[in-house]
């Protein structure tokens, strides 16, 4: 599938491992977006990669080159913020996998490795400050609908180029396309219970309450937008709770005082101390997306711009817990790369052993099945090697 990550695809086209440092953070951007497009008919399906030899190789010295290009960006001040970094090493790593894996002839878990980039991708590009649509990349206007499967994934792809106004109009097409074809099925079963197993419906609803909540704060439109589908009678069963669970909140936000930006050290306690720190344990998925999502945008928006302020440690502690709660619903989560900078970066800030431990309490999380907690032994060295490292700085 086409959207392929714009960072992996980003930085795709230097000559040679010798190749001049970019200078901007757009310079950079725009040579990552120039290879997307290039990589385009490769990227949307398995076969014009396994039947074309021409198309590994074109593939895999691409890859290369974006490896080689994503380290000459390192230096960039955006990049070294403590909110954009832990998207940035997360990246680096997985691409040298993504690369590993193509040379190795596992083509086809390379190619999942991809599809997950746009994820990390879009969780970058949402950092950035709202109200500034990059309609700056190059050859933007070479990309047409055409180029992918469905209006999703077009709405991806748009979203990842932040052109957020045209994502909205082609997830909204998504959604109506999908609600008609299960009509159509429910005619022939003769149920209203039969839908087709698709998620492009409320992956659709949750990308726009991104937008209004984490990159733009308009918890008003949000709240007009859903309201729409709310009334859909038709909207599948397992959506409806959610709906409802949005709605519930947005009408909180619109009408709070809070107006999108935090100013200073003591708002940024304030404001995690009213809406974060009642955090429970486990959170049931719906039920506090908003204040997560508006959490996050307010954070993020914050430690980039301040990226030595004395609450740097605290902003990357919760958003490790935004990023856990959230999981994979919204965006790549990048919650133990947090707590991982939380640690070496600010070990005798208070906030340092709660990072650890939120860690710890990831690993058992992410590795507790119906066998019991079975936590990977390289997993282990690197929780002790933290825990170490930890207690040399403290002590």
């Amino acid at each position: 599938m086409p959207r392929i990550g714009l960072v992996l695809l980003l930085l795709l086209t230097l000559n040679n491992a010798q190749a001049k440092k970019f200078s901007t953070t757009k310079e950079a951007m725009n040579e990552i977006f120039s290879s997307f497009v290039n990589l385009l008919p490769y990227a949307s399906n398995d076969l014009s990669i396994t039947l074309c030899g021409k198309a590994e190789e074109y593939i895999k010295g691409n890859l290369a080159h974006l490896l080689s290009a994503f380290q000459k960006a390192g230096h960039l001040k955006k990049i070294s913020t403590p909110g954009f970094r832990p998207s940035y090493q997360s990246l680096q790593e997985h691409l040298q996998q993504t690369y590993d894996n193509f040379s190795a002839d596992n083509k086809s878990f390379a190619r999942t490795r991809l599809k997950a980039t746009a994820q990390m991708c879009m969780s970058c590009h949402t950092q950035l400050p709202y109200g500034k649509q990059s309609r700056s990349f190059k050859n933007f206007n070479q990309v047409t609908r055409r180029d992918f499967n469905n209006d999703y994934e077009y709405g991806d792809y748009l979203f990842l180029v932040r052109d957020y106004t045209s994502a909205i109009r082609y997830y909204e097409k998504e959604i109506d396309a999908r609600l008609e074809k299960n009509k159509e099925l429910q005619k022939i079963h003769k149920s209203e219970q039969s839908t087709y197993i698709d998620f492009t419906i409320e992956k659709s609803l949750r990308r726009m309450v991104t937008v209004f909540t984490k990159v733009f704060y308009r918890p008003e439109k949000a709240y007009d937008l859903i309201s729409r589908y709310n009334e859909k009678k038709d909207l599948p069963d397992f959506l409806k709770e959610d709906v409802k669970g949005w709605l519930k909140e947005l009408s909180r936000w619109k009408t709070d005082s809070f107006r999108g930006k935090l100013s200073n050290d003591s708002e940024v306690r304030a404001f995690i101390k009213e809406h974060l720190e009642a955090l429970p344990e486990e959170v049931e998925l719906g039920s506090m997306d908003v204040t997560l999502l508006v959490s996050a945008g307010a954070l993020y928006r914050y430690i980039n711009i301040n990226p030595k302020a004395q609450t740097a440690p605290q902003i990357l502690y919760w958003l490790s817990r935004i990023d856990h709660h959230l999981e994979h619903s919204y965006f790549y989560s990048l919650s133990e790369v947090y707590l991982k900078n939380c640690i070496k970066d600010y070990p005798k800030s208070e906030f340092a052993p709660k990072c650890l431990a939120q860690y710890r309490e990831n690993l058992e999380y992410g590795f507790t099945g119906t066998s019991g907690t079975n936590i990977p032994e390289e997993e282990i060295k690197v929780y002790n090697n933290l825990a170490k490292y930890l207690k040399s700085k403290r002590n």
